[in-house]
């Protein structure tokens, strides 16, 4: 009888351990992905500005889909210095519906982010307007931090 006990403890202790080495732990943390965009101007009245930013979500957020949303609601965060002055999602005309940033297959497509009171406008990679956009690495030492408040 006991070695009977011995050998059912045995197996499930390697049932457990072998259920767990089977989960992906990187699901069960979710971590911020950050990336910074350059918007340079080369047509129009703003012709030769150049700005700046980031935008933050949660990689749990993202599913892979050929094309998904992703808001204020799912964590979106933005920065982005307009005329040398800080502007955070809380900052967009129409918040807390907007901002909203579109993925394609997991990368960031267009940020729709306003800030004037007249109708919204996709300035995102128009005609003069260029946005670059690259992923920060996570051992980066760049700022999280936008001067209205938003941290990752």
């Amino acid at each position: 009888m006991k070695q009977k006990i011995n050998k059912r403890y045995i197996y499930q202790q390697i049932f457990i351990t072998l259920s767990l080495s089977i989960i992906p732990l990187n699901s069960v943390c979710a971590e911020p992905v950050i990336y910074d965009f350059t918007v340079n101007v080369t047509e129009g009245s703003l012709k030769d500005n150049t700005y700046d930013g980031f935008i933050i979500y949660d990689d749990e957020t993202v599913t892979g889909a050929e094309e998904e949303m992703i808001t204020v609601e799912d964590g979106l965060k933005v920065c982005m210095n307009f005329f040398n002055e800080n502007y955070d999602e809380t900052k967009d005309s129409d918040y807390p519906q907007y901002p909203q940033l579109i993925l394609k297959n997991g990368k960031p497509e267009s940020l729709d982010f306003w800030l004037e009171p007249n109708p919204r406008r996709q300035w995102w990679n128009k005609n003069g307007w260029l946005v670059t956009v690259t992923q920060r690495p996570e051992n980066s030492n760049l700022p999280v931090n936008c001067p209205n408040g938003v941290t990752p």
